[in-house]
């Protein structure tokens, strides 16, 4: 486009009209790093407005320390442009949005400096997924440990118990405290019965913390189905 089409009203404003319809959050700041063009999608994005933006330092958005990107494109560093980054914006009530960033150097028709377009795409819906996905692979990791736990250990289990439970059937000639703990065997192998079977029917897992900053699936938190 030359330069007399972008001086021509309707040009600017079929530009100003792009700009601002965008489905990208795009905030562009002058060379001295003030926020001079703050589009729809990225005051919904924040939840700030173009007033309360516009005019104002880039650290009203982003902080500091997050800047070195947006500075070394400023100082013409080809390397600050090459890929996007992830960063996170400043919203209105003070929350901080991940988004990742990609920069555009702003330059006239004398390739001078006019500042820097950056264009947000917002990372939380992928942080969801993420973690669906990261919560579905655990999930399908201890149901293939509980069909292993039910196949490798259950067989026995019900071996020994069905033995414990023939000799308590005799538990008249025996002595009261071999009974006792003969009960206490069958209990403890109904429990681990159950436990296993439990970890089956697991469709929300809940870890808690164990010992030494490691956590554990807690089977009796977790939520499970009921009908399977």
């Amino acid at each position: 486009m030359d330069t007399k089409s972008m001086h021509n009203p309707e040009t600017s404003d079929y530009l100003a009209n792009v700009f601002e319809s965008s489905p990208f959050a795009l905030i562009s700041f002058d060379p001295h790093l003030r926020i001079m063009m703050f589009n729809r999608a990225a005051q919904e994005l924040t939840g700030l407005s173009c007033a309360e933006v516009v005019g104002c330092r880039a650290t009203r958005i982003i902080e500091f320390e997050r800047l070195h990107n947006i500075i070394d494109a400023l100082r013409k560093k080809p390397q600050a442009t090459a890929d996007g980054y992830i960063t996170k914006l400043r919203a209105a009530d003070g929350s901080e949005i991940p988004v990742v960033v990609r920069i555009s150097i702003l330059l006239d028709n004398r390739n001078k400096l006019l500042g820097v377009l950056i264009v947000a795409t917002d990372l939380r819906e992928i942080q969801k997924l993420q973690a669906k996905l990261l919560e579905a692979e655990r999930l399908a990791a201890i149901t293939e440990t509980a069909i292993s736990i039910n196949h490798e250990i259950n067989n026995p289990l019900c071996s020994i118990l069905g033995n414990t439970q023939l000799i308590l059937m005799e538990k008249e000639r025996l002595e009261p405290g071999m009974v006792k703990k003969l009960k206490s065997i069958e209990t403890e192998i109904i429990r681990i019965q159950r436990v296993s079977e439990r970890l089956a029917r697991i469709t929300r897992p809940v870890l808690k913390e164990y010992v030494d900053g490691r956590r554990m699936l807690d089977v009796e938190g977790s939520s499970v189905d009921e009908d399977r």
